[in-house]
C-alpha cells in the first residue's frame, strides 16, 4: 500500500508555537490505524497537490517576510481545492491577505487566552494570541484555517479524526479501525481531557469514539 503523504511548507521556519506537532499527531494517528506515513517538505504547488494533507504553520514576522515570494509562487486556490490541510496563525493571516482577499482587521488590544473554535458541532480548544479579528476556525476549500496557535490537532481528538479522514479520502483509502488505534485514541482522550480541564475548566470535553 502506498504511504499517506503529509506535507509541510517551510517547516523549520513555521513552527513558532510547535505548529509542526500537528503533523506529528496526525502521523501517529494514521500509523496506529496501520497505515504507512511519510512527512515531506512542500516547496511548490505540485508538491502540495501531491500530498494527502498539507500544513502551513505559524512563524515570526521575519519568517513570513522571508517566505513571501515562495508563498506567492503557489497556486493556492488549486491547492485548497485539491488537498486537505491546516493553516495556523500567521499562515492563516498570509492566506487571508494574499489569497482569500480578507483583510485582517485589528482589535484594540492583543487577545492572549484559551478560546474555542467551532466547525458545526465540533468544538476545538486552542490558544489565541493575536491582534487580528480573523476567526478562530474557518474552512476554505479543503483547508482548515485557524488563529488558535500550536498543535491544535494534538489536543482535539475529534478535529484530528477529521484531518485523518480527509487525508485518507484524498489517498483513496478507508481509515482502518484497528485495535491499536482504539487503544491509542483512548489514551489521547484521557490526556486531552486533562488538558481541557486545565485550560478551559468550565468546558465539557467530548472524547472521540473509535
Amino acid at each position: 500500500m502506498k504511504p499517506i503523504i503529509l506535507g509541510t511548507v517551510a517547516g523549520a521556519k513555521l513552527n513558532l508555537n510547535g505548529d509542526q506537532g500537528n503533523l506529528l499527531a496526525l502521523k501517529r494517528f494514521l500509523e496506529a490505524a496501520g497505515l504507512s506515513v511519510e512527512v515531506r517538505p512542500v516547496t511548490n504547488t505540485a508538491d502540495a497537490t501531491a500530498c494527502h494533507f498539507v500544513l502551513l504553520g505559524h512563524g515570526s514576522m521575519a519568517a513570513m517576510e522571508s517566505l513571501n515570494g515562495q508563498l506567492k509562487s503557489f497556486d493556492w486556490p488549486a491547492v485548497t481545492a485539491a488537498t486537505p490541510g491546516l493553516a495556523i496563525g500567521s499562515g492563516f493571516e498570509w492566506l487571508a491577505a494574499n489569497v482569500l482577499g480578507v483583510a485582517a482587521g485589528s482589535v484594540s488590544e492583543r487577545i492572549s487566552e484559551f478560546q474555542f473554535g467551532s466547525l458545526g458541532s465540533l468544538n476545538a480548544l486552542g490558544y489565541r494570541n493575536t491582534q487580528t479579528d480573523l476567526p478562530n476556525i474557518r474552512v476554505e476549500g479543503q483547508l482548515i484555517c485557524s488563529m488558535l496557535h500550536g498543535p491544535i490537532l494534538a489536543k482535539n481528538p475529534q478535529l484530528l479524526h477529521r484531518a485523518a479522514l480527509a487525508a485518507c479520502t484524498k489517498a483513496g483509502i478507508p481509515l482502518p479501525q484497528t485495535a491499536e488505534l482504539k487503544a491509542w485514541v483512548e489514551h489521547l482522550n484521557r490526556i486531552c481531557a486533562q488538558i481541557w480541564a486545565l485550560e478551559a475548566p468550565d468546558s465539557k470535553f467530548e472524547p472521540l469514539a473509535i
